[in-house]
């Protein structure tokens, strides 16, 4: 089976012609007038050319049906409860809305009129049933009312009945069959396959929520997937790349928009059954744990110098790297501590990376400095180059990263994402030289002083981004595309504040390793993205040792492939710790030699202490793999896999 990827469409049959357009539909009418007015209405038909016109519905205190999206009508500068007025009373009210720019007014309009438009038009109505007083889960003896209504006008044939209310959707298909129904939702739709083809309806899913597995999901149960809102050229394609057949909008003008392509279902692979990952762990060092090795960099402690401002970090070989900015110092270490970088200096800024060759990239121009300098290293060089650019928007970005392979004719990229913007640009370096900036399309969230990206393999305008507090997004090309996990929570297995995360493939699948644990204390989860972005394995935190300083939030990830079904995955907390965790399927890779192994015989050991898997310390071995940490006279450490 071919491998199964995360990008949301791109699975077209190669070379076949272009072929059709899904229908449109004028969302509330159109943005030119106030929303679900005659004007916004007849706009949608004469200007934009839409197939259907979309309206909400809701029922007067007199029993009339009138068209509001609100329960109240403050949103257009009235100030009545529709359930509690009469329709007299809200055809008293003068609405205003100002829509790009331009300040239009109206009054409100019942169904009838609508409906009257739509036959005059010659569009389709799409009618939203919202909660109101008779029509709702709990009751539905207004809805007779309104169904007698759109047959009176002879739209039978043509209307689609489209709400979120399962059993409102139930009732109507029970007592009108002819009428066309959708299922308003956004990630219900997963699961609900069977009980829409039960009741012969479609679903209507909010873009984002969905990819093109969900939609064949669909297609193969002879069903056909609509999607809303859709108002830029990019979603359009998006999305129609996943074989929507109706599309509801605000302002895209269909004329404007490319025809699509015919999707061969066949050749889209279905969603892939998650990975049954295991983890064993190699080592954990921890503050919380009080078991970090003598010559080890005090920076895990805000009170402690000399390393205090090392916050962002990256893993070669197995080697820690981190950067004190405040001191210009370059910090490398692994379990046995610090560790010999030759001549290699630090820098005065916070980002340090690596690209997918193991070359080691730091930037050295502050925060927001112009020109803007990084400072590379060749994977196995400790000899420093240069190289010097200008940002297209520049801004605060404390961390970076980096893909590809920037001392090769191919070329790597790092990635900026500055503070306060809806952008990244993108660094091209070929040969260890500076080659162009680029940027990203617009995103959906900011970017702060804590946001970074996690590039995806070789595709500069396909990657993960990430702004504090605001959760994890999949960016492909022009739009945001996919939301990959949530936001904001203080325990795992839901993502916290903390930045961190990290893309690799184990056993044909792609995974996605992401902080899940309080700040500064670490924790993870992984989520396979091949199998709906599905969550497989959550590690705990580290401990509970913050960072008192509050320099920044930081859980860096990063995998190294041991074979197909083995990697060594890497954390650093630098508020607490680090660890090293094998990741794999099947049955764990045989136990490799950890850190320096070449023991001077002829020195003076000055202490010996053991570490089980947990990270416990003991002067003697635990029973099973142990870590021996030995330290001698001479400030040297050597560390050794022990088994009793």
């Amino acid at each position: 089976m071919k491998k199964a990827i995360i990008v949301m469409a791109m699975l077209l049959v190669v070379g076949q012609a272009w072929a059709w357009k899904p229908k449109f539909v004028g969302h509330r009418g159109s943005y030119k007038g106030v929303m679900n007015t005659a004007e916004a209405f007849r706009n949608g038909a004469d200007f934009y050319h839409y197939d259907g016109l979309e309206c909400d519905v809701r029922v007067t205190s007199d029993r009339q049906y009138v068209i509001s999206h609100d329960e109240t009508t403050n949103a257009v500068g009235g100030n009545l409860t529709v359930a509690s007025a009469t329709l007299a009373q809200l055809k008293a009210e003068n609405y205003t809305q100002t829509r790009s720019g331009v300040t239009y007014s109206g009054k409100i309009c019942t169904v009838a009129e609508y409906l009257d438009i739509c036959a005059e038009k010659n569009v389709f109505p799409v009618i939203e049933l919202k909660w109101t007083t008779g029509i709702n889960n709990n009751d539905m003896s207004n809805f007779p009312g309104l169904a007698q209504l759109i047959k009176d006008k002879g739209m039978a044939d043509k209307v689609v009945i489209l709400t979120s209310m399962k059993a409102s959707l139930e009732y109507v298909k029970t007592h009108y069959p002819e009428f066309k129904c959708q299922f308003l939702c956004t990630t219900g739709w997963k699961g609900a396959q069977e009980w829409c083809k039960k009741w012969n309806l479609n679903p209507s899913i909010q873009v984002g929520s969905f990819d093109i597995y969900a939609v064949k999901s669909y297609v193969e149960m002879g069903m056909e997937v609509a999607a809303w809102t859709v108002n830029s050229l990019a979603t359009y394609k998006s999305v129609g790349a996943m074989g929507v057949t109706m599309m509801t909008c605000d302002y895209l003008m269909p004329s404007e928009m490319p025809e699509l392509a015919d999707i061969n279902w066949d050749d889209v692979e279905p969603v892939l059954e998650p990975l049954e990952v295991k983890c064993d762990t190699a080592y954990i060092f921890s503050r919380a744990l009080n078991n970090l090795p003598e010559n080890f960099p005090s920076g895990f402690d805000a009170d402690k110098s000399p390393y205090k401002s090392a916050q962002q970090a990256c893993v070669i070989d197995g080697v820690f790297y981190t950067n004190d900015y405040t001191t210009s110092t370059l910090v490398a270490f692994n379990e046995s501590g610090m560790v010999d970088h030759g001549n290699a200096t630090g820098t005065n800024s916070h980002g340090i990376c690596t690209d997918d060759a193991g070359n080691l990239i730091q930037r050295a121009d502050g925060l927001t400095k112009t020109p803007n300098t990084l400072v590379l290293y060749k994977k196995g060089s400790k000899t420093p180059v240069n190289v010097t650019f200008e940002l297209r928007n520049n801004g605060q970005t404390n961390f970076i990263s980096a893909s590809g392979d920037v001392f090769s004719a191919e070329g790597g990229y790092i990635y900026f994402f500055p503070n306060g913007l809806k952008v990244v640009d993108i660094v091209k370096i070929t040969d260890g030289k500076f080659e162009e900036v680029t940027s990203s399309g617009t995103l959906s969230i900011a970017g702060s002083t804590a946001g970074v990206v996690y590039p995806i393999k070789n595709d500069p305008q396909h990657f993960i981004y990430q702004v504090r507090g605001n959760g994890y997004y999949l960016y492909n090309k022009e739009d945001k595309a996919d939301y990959v996990t949530g936001k904001s929570s203080t325990t795992a297995p839901n993502r916290n504040s903390s930045l961190g995360g990290c893309l690799f493939e184990l056993a044909g699948h792609q995974l996605f390793a992401h902080a899940s644990g309080s700040n500064y204390n670490g924790g993870f989860t992984i989520k396979d993205m091949s199998a709906n972005k599905a969550s497989i394995l959550t590690l705990p935190v580290l401990g509970t040792g913050g960072y008192s300083a509050n320099p920044s939030v930081g859980a860096w990830l990063k995998a190294e492939p041991i074979d197909e079904n083995h990697v060594w995955l890497y954390e650093y907390c630098q508020g607490n710790g680090y660890a090293k965790y094998q990741i794999y399927v099947g049955e764990p890779y045989a136990p490799q030699p950890s850190g320096v192994t070449d023991i001077a015989t002829s020195k003076t050991v000055k202490s010996l202490r053991y570490y089980n898997l947990a990270g416990m310390e003991s002067a003697t071995p635990f029973s099973g793999v142990n870590i021996a940490i030995t330290t001698y006279t001479d400030g040297t450490t050597t560390s050794s896999k022990v088994i009793k």
